[in-house]
């Protein structure tokens, strides 16, 4: 039985945008489908409903705005995941108090060269219900754009229209078709999408399930069925689709949903309960060379770090004097060698190959800016394990540095702004890159972190946030927070969870600082779940 991310991993991020389908994708989907319309400027996009107001809280329509202006438009506006009510004050994708923080709409001829190319796409394309006669101009821009970036072979058109499939199969030979089932008998395709609810009521199959047997027992969908299951699996809905030999795909709001159904084993989970360090698997270890951090192991990896009673930059009226200070601390940066940079914690001695999704809990004393943890992989290993705190430049690593030891990505708590990806495609930390922060980052003292890869793709979430008492916030379920696309790391990667904190310019005024917190950041009960893949690693 294979699965299809439908719209995206839609129960978990905004529907039918890159982060949907990518995380879709890590998920372990067989197939994307994207729903697509044209814009009124003669672009594809990535939009299921023809009036923006559903997705936005902004009326208008697609087919009359230009991409531009589409992108005026916050597409994650109505997006909540199960378990929060729409207009549920307590969450928010992103966050509203900041001005022009938008998910924008994506334009198919820009990310079709960031989709995965080993699944198959299921390319819907809606017809204009304010003008059908665009509709023959949407099937040519599409089918000239599959052809152009040669993609015909992992391509499946869909359409309620026997017009659309027509065209984009002249334009595209070598594409499959498929009829969706809106109505009478749709037209002859490789394919039949229906939806479950037609087919599976009250436990069973439907007499409509019988008619589309006898359908394609008549030859004019030499496939077989692709069904789209539209909201919660329904009992005993996969086990007979299992049985059934007339039903292909399923196709899903959520890979979650469908977890049982991918081969996996847990290569490793770890409460870290106790008070020694479980040396054989982990390495404790730490960010920068001085006083203030103390990593140890204690029913949790705990990560303390002491108010900073240190010198910051200054300068002094003497010309000489400031001249020195300022070389001082040129010197001190050159090194990177922060005293009010301070933090760690563990790294995971196995290293993970393959497929995987690696789940941590944290927590987390204070929230604030200059202060953030992480959970990523890298290419090189932790190294040794340190017992006590720092004392010369050898007792540091930058694997335990978040954001230290490029190549890497990861899922981080950023500071006070919400929850994001980060990764960096090189070997210099200037090259870090991070996604916009996602949910709340100021209430939250805790939550579930996950992260996926599959191939060179990976996804971050985040669930069950908590309060400074431990009370529970909204999400429950999984948000994907951003995903990204790394070919530089290595096949075999190893894992961190750290923190730190730093000195922080204001955003108003570089000549003042952030204030410099004392933290406790505690990691507790991480998991590694591996996927192999049918051929073996």
């Amino acid at each position: 039985m294979k699965f299809a991310a439908y719209l995206g991993n839609r129960a978990h991020a905004p529907e039918n945008c890159r982060l949907a389908l990518i995380s879709g994708y890590t998920g372990g989907c067989h197939a994307l489908h994207l729903a697509l319309r044209l814009s009124g400027s003669g672009r594809i996009v990535l939009a299921a409903d023809a009036d923006t107001e559903a997705a936005t809280g902004t009326p208008g329509r697609v087919g009359a705005l230009t991409v531009s202006e589409l992108r005026q438009r916050d597409f994650s506006h109505a997006f909540r995941p199960r378990g929060v009510e729409a207009g549920d004050p307590e969450f928010h994708f992103l966050n509203p108090a900041v001005p022009g923080r938008r998910h924008l709409i994506d334009a198919l001829d820009e990310i079709i060269d960031e989709l995965p190319g080993d699944v198959d796409w299921v390319l819907e394309l809606r017809g204009d219900p304010d003008d059908p006669a665009r509709d023959a101009t949407a099937a040519q821009v599409l089918g000239q754009l599959i052809a152009q970036r040669g993609v015909q072979r992992r391509v499946v058109f869909a359409s309620t229209s026997a017009e659309i499939l027509s065209a984009l199969k002249a334009r595209c030979p070598r594409a499959r078709t498929a009829a969706i089932l809106d109505g009478p008998p749709p037209p002859a395709a490789d394919m039949l999408i229906v939806t479950a609810a037609e087919l599976w009521r009250d436990g069973g199959w439907s007499a409509r399930a019988d008619e589309i047997r006898s359908l394609l027992a008549g030859g004019r969908w030499p496939g077989m069925a692709y069904l789209v299951a539209g909201g919660a699996l329904p009992p005993g809905l996969l086990d007979a689709v299992e049985a059934a030999d007339w039903i292909s795909t399923v196709a899903v709001d959520s890979m979650f949903d469908v977890a049982a159904w991918r081969p996996a084993y847990v290569q490793l989970h770890e409460t870290f309960a106790g008070q020694t360090a479980n040396r054989a698997r982990f390495a404790l270890g730490y960010a920068k060379a001085n006083p203030y951090a103390h990593v140890t192991w204690n029913d949790g990896v705990h990560v303390d770090i002491a108010p900073y009673d240190g010198d910051f930059p200054s300068r002094p009226p003497d010309p000489v004097a400031r001249r020195l200070e300022e070389l001082r601390w040129d010197v001190i940066n050159i090194g990177k060698e922060w005293p009010y940079y301070s933090g760690g914690g563990l790294g995971a001695k196995l290293g993970v190959s393959g497929d995987f999704a690696a789940e941590v809990t944290y927590a987390v004393a204070r929230v604030g800016q200059a202060t953030t943890l992480e959970m990523a992989v890298v290419n090189v290993d932790p190294g040794a394990h340190r017992d006590a705190p720092p004392v010369t430049f050898r007792d540091k690593d930058s694997f335990f540095d978040p954001h230290g030891a490029p190549p890497f990505v990861g899922v981080e708590h950023d500071e006070d702004d919400g929850f994001r990806i980060n990764w960096n495609l090189g070997a210099e930390y200037d090259n870090n890159q991070y996604g916009g922060p996602v949910g709340d980052g100021a209430a939250p003292r805790g939550a579930t972190l996950r992260l996926e890869r599959r191939g060179a793709f990976f996804a971050a979430y985040y669930r069950r946030p908590v309060d400074v008492v431990g009370g529970a916030l909204p999400p429950r379920d999984w948000v994907c927070v951003g995903v990204s696309q790394n070919e530089s790391l290595n096949s075999k990667v190893f894992l961190r969870c750290v923190g730190k904190r730093w000195r922080q310019e204001k955003a108003d005024d570089p000549h003042l600082y952030e204030p410099v917190i004392p933290n406790r950041i505690s990691f507790r009960d991480l998991s590694i779940t591996r996927f192999p893949t049918p051929d073996g690693d």
